[in-house]
């Protein structure tokens, strides 16, 4: 269990901030904040929005999500969230942008640090 556990958090790393040194990208909340607007453009109707963008988006968001919560029983206290179980794939990336424009000091994070930390501000285990 435990190389599991190991294997997901590089992972992640890699998909956080990591494997932008190979790709020369930067995988950061200012480029998660670009393809989730551009979610919303879809989610709200709006004309000329950027496919791949609306793909990495949700793709990442619920990747991060997926993740938390399959690790769930070996995460601190702290690093928990309790999202309830009807919150859609819309919802979820509506938190994530609001916490990023909230946020703006923090955009140059990893995008997995920022989706995680929007869904424990937003769903505090109480």
């Amino acid at each position: 269990m435990k190389a599991w556990i190991a294997l997901a958090i590089a992972l992640v790393g890699m998909l956080g901030s990591g494997g932008a040194q190979a790709t020369g990208r930067k995988y950061d909340g200012n480029e998660l904040l670009g393809q989730c607007q551009q979610y919303l453009k879809l989610a709200d109707s709006e004309p000329n929005f950027d496919r791949i963008d609306v793909g990495m988006c949700a793709g990442f968001v619920e990747g991060v999500n997926s993740m938390v919560y399959f690790y769930n029983d070996v995460l601190k206290k702290d690093d928990k969230y309790c999202m309830p179980y009807s919150v859609t794939n819309g919802q979820m990336v509506r938190i994530v942008v609001k916490y990023l424009k909230d946020n703006p000091k923090l955009l140059n994070k990893s995008n997995t640090v920022l989706v995680w930390s929007a869904f424990k501000d937003a769903y505090p285990c109480k």
